[in-house]
């Protein structure tokens, strides 16, 4: 597992192509995948769940499991609506072999709906576009600001606009972080709040010659020659590369770093 930090975002997680992938969010009680469902991920309720593939969902029986023996509540796991009916398939079939009843949520998710987490915090689901039903997550914050027509008066004015009733602040839902799941590189050029996220975190899964563009794209994922031309057009602050194949090494991606991606 590793920690990485962005502003009061904390995210921890771990990740590679074909073996894991899950994040938490620190402090929000919420994660989105979940690999093979690692004990660090037990105390979490909420699961984003971005598709099927076990690299990223294979733990959602283990973490039920976990959380009834530990005597906590019932996890809720946000997912693709092709995903619910085979999950539910997959855990009459432990339950039965384990003869045990387990309590849980699989909450169907599709594009326009919005999950609240907070009352400042919500969750809209993005298209991405795998190999199988996918989707990907962003979480948004609130923010009230003053009403920008009211941005000339005083402090004492505005006082008085409060006492009379009348609403000074004016409220705004700001992506904060987007996480794809695996996707080829067409989720970027089609969800504009995605390009505009403090914090995009994506697939980037082969780096080199060593697997073209059209060998990523036809296993559904994202070579770097891809992403390179489109940074221009993300307005956030921070891409964290996800995902990565097996085959590249931590030291070639730091060259390929220097070589290929702008120092800021």
């Amino acid at each position: 597992m590793f920690d990485w930090t962005h502003g009061s975002w904390r995210l921890r997680g771990l990740t590679r192509a074909g073996v894991s992938t899950c994040y938490s969010l620190l402090g929000c009680d919420l994660a989105f995948d979940v690999a093979q469902g690692f004990a660090s991920f037990v105390p979490v309720s909420r699961f984003f769940i971005t598709h099927g593939h076990m690299d990223h969902a294979a733990g959602i029986p283990y973490i039920i499991s976990q959380r009834a023996l530990n005597h906590l509540k019932p996890a809720s796991f946000y997912m693709p609506i092709a995903m619910v009916d085979k999950m539910a398939d997959i855990m009459n079939s432990w339950q039965e072999i384990e003869g045990h009843k387990y309590s849980y949520s699989f909450v169907p998710v599709q594009l326009g709906s919005e999950i609240s987490l907070r009352t400042d915090l919500m969750v809209r689901p993005f298209s991405t576009f795998h190999r199988i039903p996918s989707l990907g997550y962003t979480l948004f914050k609130k923010r009230k600001s003053l009403r920008p027509e009211l941005a000339s008066l005083q402090q004492e004015e505005i006082r008085k606009l409060k006492i009379r009733g009348e609403e000074v602040d004016s409220e705004e839902w700001i992506p904060e972080i987007s996480f794809t799941g695996d996707t080829k590189i067409e989720f970027f050029d089609q969800n504009e709040w995605v390009r505009k996220s403090r914090i995009l975190v994506m697939e980037v899964t082969y780096i080199n010659e060593s697997k073209s563009v059209q060998v990523a794209r036809d296993w559904g994922h994202i070579h770097l020659d891809e992403l390179i031309p489109r940074l221009k057009d993300f307005e956030g602050e921070k891409i964290l590369l996800t995902h990565l194949s097996s085959r590249h090494s931590v030291e070639e991606c730091k060259e390929k770093k220097k070589k290929k991606l702008p120092k800021e």
